[in-house]
């Protein structure tokens, strides 16, 4: 297996497994039910996409994973929120995933291609959530420090990620169906489209590393006080 290989088709599953064995690991300290959804979705998103590396096509895969992101992050979110009307806005939001899910594969043709537009509808809503936390924080002063807590650690990571894979999205989307459809699929156009995703590659793991490190922060913030 080469490294070009690795980066492009595995680093997906990876970054997924690395942010699943940190979340272990916190789960076995703090035993919250929001956690262990989190960790199960990770476990989840880890093994699709290490079969959407060998598998092809990998379409309903991805597209698998986007209404699992949707259901189980808006699980997350729905217990974490303090307000009812925003655990309101999380319900709408998951169920217009599993809606567009349900139509785009069932009721239309299975998409031959990337399914762009659903991602992007997960990334959207995804920040919308993200941003809702964020209001939640800041009109619900404490005096534990933001550095310690793991909420704020795990939405801002999404945050990243998702603001960022909305614009990949849409790139990725939009090259696909003006050259694929054409049958100008040359080596140039292959390695313009892989370049793109393999962005996303590395966005989603730089997401994993910040998470593992904010995971490691607060377990060592947590050790230096014990000893005290």
């Amino acid at each position: 297996m080469s490294f070009d290989f690795f980066m492009r088709n595995l680093m997906e599953s990876f970054s997924y497994a690395l942010s699943f064995l940190f979340l272990l690991f916190y789960v076995y300290r703090n035993k919250q039910a929001k956690l262990r959804v989190l960790a199960f979705y990770f476990f989840v998103a880890a093994l699709l996409m290490l079969r959407g590396a060998y598998a092809f096509p990998n379409i309903m895969l991805y597209s698998m994973l986007s209404v699992a992101s949707a259901i189980f992050l808006g699980v997350y979110f729905f217990d974490t929120y303090l307000r009812k009307w925003k655990k309101r806005v999380v319900i709408l939001i998951v169920i217009g995933q599993c809606v567009y899910f349900l139509i785009n594969n069932f009721v239309f043709a299975q998409p031959v291609i990337f399914d762009s537009a659903g991602h992007v509808l997960l990334s959207t809503g995804i920040v919308v959530m993200a941003f809702l936390f964020m209001h939640q924080i800041l009109t619900n002063i404490t005096e534990e420090p933001l550095s310690d807590n793991f909420d704020f650690w795990f939405v801002s990571t999404q945050l990243i990620y998702h603001l960022g894979a909305f614009g990949i999205f849409l790139t990725y989307g939009y090259l696909t169906k003006r050259i694929l459809p054409t049958g100008l699929y040359s080596k140039e156009n292959r390695n313009l489209i892989s370049n793109v995703w393999l962005v996303h590659n590395v966005l989603l793991f730089l997401t994993a590393l910040l998470l593992a490190a904010g995971i490691l922060w607060i377990s060592f913030r947590r050790k230096s006080r014990s000893s005290l």
